[in-house]
């Protein structure tokens, strides 16, 4: 409610003002923001009631307009931003007035003052006294000189009421179903889906909106769903590569039926190229490549097709075809394996790319032998590059893991040939590991012989290593991973290099973890203080 205003007789003696005359002997801004916001005019005897809710604020003459002015036009008393635009009543209508100077329209626009504006209708007591009139609209254009501010605009105020209110101006918060559902979404606890139709749109573009559709469709019957299907088809396009919108959509494919699929993959399948490389676009193509049925896996298939170079190497459109390689048939993916073999450097710019590597290691884990086989077969040839690749490692992993054992024999005895080298590497010391953790018992002996080797008579291979910073991780996997034999032959190596290992840090660490690790058990019926003595 706006500010009431009392007038009260505090002093009996003296003569009463009318609230004509007050006004126009108090007609400077500052007194009218005086008289708003509940200053008291003690020359005329009177006071003006001060509304509870302000009683907070400075209610003194002090209060000053410019102070109002250079605070950006901020709501200092209530109603008082209001009080300075302009209402509905004045011929600019909801356009704010730039203020310098206290002029005519502005003291005419005044919503508190509407006996100055000369399209009020004044009441008969004043209408009849034209020099009243007269003076009041003298005395509003002179002697303002505390108004000489630079121009500015001060912004209406929305929530303005009583005198203030602007009767035409829309309501700040619109009185629909979704701000009400945001309000307060336990009271709508019995709201279904065919309640919100004809605001599909709304809804599914904003976050809560969105996931009140999401948890209904994964419960609700079929008239349900189908009650707003109609306008996520019409809409899908603006969806699909929405924030919040490409749930809903995503929801669709994975709790909707075949006749839901077959119309959002047509609302959709022309954009495919496009939506590939979409952060939330694609992530719609990927759940429906893994819900739909196969022809409508091929349609969508028909579209990638046009774009698999770029797709292969786009940081989203990637996701897309791993999801086709996890997905689809091999026989319909055969497009991806041709196109990571059309050259003879092609598989290794993939493997070394660190989006096309993860495409390589889909269609490892899922391609058949016929598809793998060429592939493997380029990896093989460019083994050293691709191994030492912070990518590329994880491809050759891949290998080990999908190959055959021959392929993992071939790998085994590369890196066996030069241990070292590929130990110290801080990528593809991560593929001798792996072939520790996966390899054979015939693996794992290539390599534990190949460190304790001593070439042209210099310090063990494996003494090497566990003074390296990526080396001694290596060594740490093959004493967890060997058989004890192997692991005995390992320590005999290691011996009489024990003093020298103790001076690097990496080498006492190591020796420590393996005295913890002979603490607790014995091996091949010796202790271990009779293999490591001293320690």
């Amino acid at each position: 409610m706006s500010r009431p205003i009392s007038i009260a007789k505090t002093d009996d003696s003296g003569t009463v003002a009318s609230p004509t005359e007050s006004l126009v002997k108090s007609i400077g801004a500052q007194q009218i923001v005086d008289s708003v916001c509940g200053s008291p005019l003690k020359s005329y005897g009177r006071h003006i009631a001060v509304n509870p809710k302000n009683e907070h604020l400075p209610d003194t003459p002090e209060f000053q307009f410019a102070a109002f002015m250079h605070q950006g036009g901020r709501v200092i008393g209530q109603n008082t931003v209001h009080m300075f635009g302009t209402p509905p009543s004045c011929a600019c209508t909801q356009e704010n007035i730039p203020i310098n100077n206290m002029n005519i329209h502005m003291m005419s626009t005044m919503p508190n003052n509407n006996y100055l504006n000369p399209n009020w209708n004044a009441n008969p007591m004043f209408s009849h006294n034209p020099h009243l009139t007269q003076m009041i609209t003298s005395h509003a254009c002179s002697d303002l000189p505390i108004h000489q501010v630079p121009p500015m605009r001060i912004p209406i105020q929305p929530n303005a009421t009583g005198v203030f209110a602007n009767t035409n101006r829309e309501t700040a918060t619109s009185d629909d179903l979704l701000t009400r559902f945001r309000s307060n979404p336990s009271m709508m606890k019995c709201l279904k889906l065919s309640d919100v139709r004809g605001m599909l749109l709304k809804f599914a573009k904003d976050q809560v909106g969105s996931r009140f559709i999401q948890q209904k469709l994964e419960f609700c019957d079929i008239n349900e769903k189908d009650a707003i299907f109609d306008e996520v088809v019409d809409n899908a396009a603006e969806l699909v590569d929405d924030i919040f919108g490409n749930y809903v959509v995503q929801k669709f494919f994975e709790y909707g039926e075949e006749k839901h699929w077959t119309r959002l993959v047509d609302a959709v399948v022309d954009r495919v190229p496009e939506y590939a490389f979409q952060m939330y676009a694609c992530r719609v193509l990927q759940k429906a490549l893994e819900k739909v049925n196969e022809p409508l896996q091929i349609k969508i298939l028909s579209q990638i097709r046009h774009v698999i170079h770029r797709c292969m190497k786009d940081q989203n459109g990637n996701h897309v075809i791993q999801k086709a390689i996890e997905k689809v048939s091999p026989q319909y993916i055969q497009f991806i394996v041709n196109t990571l073999m059309e050259n003879p450097d092609n598989i290794f710019d993939m493997s070394v790319d660190p989006y096309g590597c993860r495409v390589v290691q889909r269609c490892l884990e899922h391609c058949i032998p016929s598809q793998t086989r060429p592939i493997i077969e380029r990896i093989h040839e460019r083994f050293d590059d691709i191994a030492n690749n912070q990518y590329g490692n994880y491809v050759v992993q891949h290998v080990i893991l999908h190959g055959t054992e021959a392929d993992r024999l071939l790998i085994v005895t590369r890196v066996s040939e030069n241990l070292f080298d590929f130990a110290s590497h801080k990528y593809s010391s991560n593929v001798i590991e792996k072939c520790l953790e996966r390899g054979s018992i015939h693996h794992k002996n290539m390599i534990v012989r190949a460190a304790c080797s001593q070439p042209d008579g210099t310090m063990p291979i494996v003494v090497q290593m566990m003074k390296d910073q990526y080396a001694n991780y290596v060594v740490q996997k093959m004493f967890e991973q060997v058989t004890p034999e192997q692991r005995r032959e390992l320590i005999l190596t290691v011996r009489s290099h024990i003093p020298i290992l103790r001076q690097f840090a990496h080498g006492k660490h190591i020796l420590a973890k393996l005295d913890k690790y002979f603490q607790k058990q014995v091996v091949m019926n010796y202790g271990y203080h009779e293999i490591l003595p001293g320690t």
